[in-house]
């Protein structure tokens, strides 16, 4: 499976720290390591009283969402293909994320892409090490691994927290089993 753009859920055996109930996509994955956005982390801030903190009016419904650990002042902007920036990097066929100066000022204009979320943070894995958590390798536990899981524009931008999480980890027992009987 191409890592970039699918998901990661964290399975039920993580039951405490940042890691539980997560939903991540990955939306970068090479021999220098790995990065991804969680997607159901919704934070307290809306994106209007976020605007307001950083000098723009931007009157939308919605919160900034908390995309990882790592990097908590990174902005990201997760969305669909049918928008760009100065340095959008397409993720796959549906989706895209830019990070570039100019996101506020357009969202205060509303130019938006159809399907999005704004992201403070990020997630990040050292070389080899996403992989390890996902077979279970030393130090990491088989129990705790990774499940994973394509990803499309409704399961990423239709769905939020818990409902995220669970319709995430369906899926990704849905598609192992097709793997198994095909």
């Amino acid at each position: 499976m191409n890592l970039v753009g699918n998901l990661l859920i964290a399975p039920p055996a993580v039951k405490t720290s940042f890691w539980h109930k997560t939903v991540i996509m990955v939306t970068e994955h090479h021999g220098n390591g790995s990065l991804g956005l969680v997607l159901n982390r919704k934070s307290e801030l809306s994106l209007t009283d976020f605007g307001r903190q950083l000098g723009f009016n931007i009157n939308l419904p919605g919160h900034v969402y908390i995309g990882g650990p790592v990097n908590v002042k990174n902005l990201s902007f997760l969305h669909s293909n049918d928008w760009v920036s100065t340095n959008t990097m397409v993720i796959n066929e549906e989706f895209s994320i830019s990070s570039a100066e100019d996101i506020l000022p357009r969202m205060a204009t509303h130019d938006l892409p159809k399907q999005w979320r704004l992201f403070l943070g990020v997630c990040g894995w050292g070389p080899n090490q996403l992989l390890g958590e996902m077979q279970g390798e030393a130090p990491w536990k088989k129990e705790t691994s990774w499940c994973t899981a394509n990803s499309d524009l409704d399961l990423v931008f239709g769905s939020d927290h818990h409902e995220q999480w669970c319709c995430a980890l369906d899926r990704s027992g849905l598609e192992f089993a097709q793997n198994i009987f095909s």
